[in-house]
C-alpha cells in the first residue's frame, strides 16, 4: 500500500463517512434524496477529516509505534515524519473549507461541528493522548459527532442521538482495548491498563461494549424507529461485539480488529433500518 494511503488508513476513514451517511439516512428517512448534495459533501468531509486525523495520530505516535506498529510508514522509514504532518494539515484544511462551503447550504452548525471535531483532535494529540482514559472518551465523543453531523445535514438530530450514544460507548471501549494491545509501547502514557492492570481494563472495556449492545435494540423496541430488517442485522453486529469480549483478555489485537468489523456491520444495520423505515 502506498505510504500516504497506509498513513491515512482508508477503511477507518471510510467508516466515519459511512457513519455520517447512516445518521443522515436515519434523520431523513425516505426523504434522503432531497438532501443528496449536502449528504454526499458531508460524507466527503468526514472521510477527509478522518484521514487527516489518522495521519496526525501517526505523527505524534512515532515513538510508541516503533514498538507497537513498526510496519507503519513513519517508523518503517517509508515516510518522513514531517511529511505526515504536512499531509494531515492539508487534509484538515480541505475538510475545513468544504464545511464552510456546506454551511451556506445546510446551516452554520455544520461548520461548528467540524471545528469542534478539530479542536477535540488537537486537544487529544497535544494534551490527552498521554492521559489516555480522558483521551479514550474524547475519541468516542468525536465519533459520536459524526452521527450528529449527519443529522444536522438533513435537519433532524433527535433520532440520531441514540445511535450517537451507542457509537460513543463502543468506540470508547475499543480505545481501551487498543491501550491493552499497545501497553508495551505506551511507556510515556498514562493508560487505563497501566493504572489498574490489563484484566480490570478489559472488564471496563467489556462493560462499555455491553452497554452499547444493550442500547442498540431500542431503535426497534420500544421506540419503533426501525423495522425487523434493522433488528436482524443489528443482532448480527451485537453477536460479533459480544464474541469479541473474551478475546479482549487473551488477544487484544484480534479483539480490536473484530470490534472494527462489528462497528461496520452496525453502521450497515443503521442504514438498512433507515431505508426500510
Amino acid at each position: 500500500m502506498h505510504s500516504y494511503a497506509s498513513l491515512s488508513r482508508p477503511l477507518t476513514s471510510l467508516m466515519i463517512g459511512l457513519a455520517v451517511l447512516a445518521s443522515a439516512a436515519i434523520g431523513a428517512g425516505s426523504g434522503i434524496g432531497e438532501h443528496s448534495l449536502p449528504v454526499l459533501l458531508g460524507f466527503l468531509i468526514a472521510v477527509i477529516f478522518g484521514m487527516g486525523g489518522n495521519a496526525i495520530n501517526d505523527y505524534f505516535d512515532v515513538e510508541s509505534d516503533r514498538i507497537n506498529h513498526p510496519e507503519r510508514p513513519i517508523p518503517s522509514g517509508r515516510l518522513e515524519r514531517k511529511h505526515a504532518l504536512y499531509f494531515s494539515l492539508i487534509l484538515f484544511a480541505i475538510s475545513f473549507v468544504l464545511s464552510l462551503i456546506l454551511s451556506f447550504v445546510a446551516g452554520y452548525a455544520v461548520f461548528i461541528v467540524v471545528a469542534a471535531a478539530l479542536l477535540l483532535q488537537v486537544a487529544y494529540e497535544l494534551r490527552f493522548k498521554r492521559e489516555k482514559l480522558i483521551g479514550n472518551f474524547l475519541i468516542g465523543f468525536q465519533t459520536a459527532l459524526a452521527f450528529i453531523f449527519g443529522g444536522i445535514l438533513v435537519g433532524n438530530t433527535v433520532l440520531t442521538g441514540l445511535i450517537a450514544l451507542a457509537a460513543f460507548l463502543s468506540i470508547a471501549g475499543r480505545e481501551i482495548v487498543k491501550d491493552i494491545e499497545d501497553m508495551e509501547g505506551d511507556r510515556d502514557k498514562v493508560t487505563l491498563p497501566k493504572r489498574i492492570g490489563k484484566a480490570k481494563a478489559g472488564v471496563a472495556a467489556s462493560l462499555l461494549i455491553l452497554l452499547a449492545v444493550l442500547i442498540s435494540p431500542l431503535a426497534y423496541y420500544p421506540l419503533h424507529i426501525f423495522g425487523w430488517e434493522y433488528i436482524v442485522v443489528i443482532a448480527a453486529s451485537d453477536a460479533i461485539f459480544l464474541g469479541s469480549i473474551p478475546l479482549i483478555f487473551t488477544n487484544a489485537k484480534l479483539a480490536r480488529k473484530i470490534l472494527k468489523f462489528a462497528m461496520l456491520v452496525a453502521i450497515l444495520a443503521f442504514i438498512i433500518g433507515a431505508m426500510s423505515a
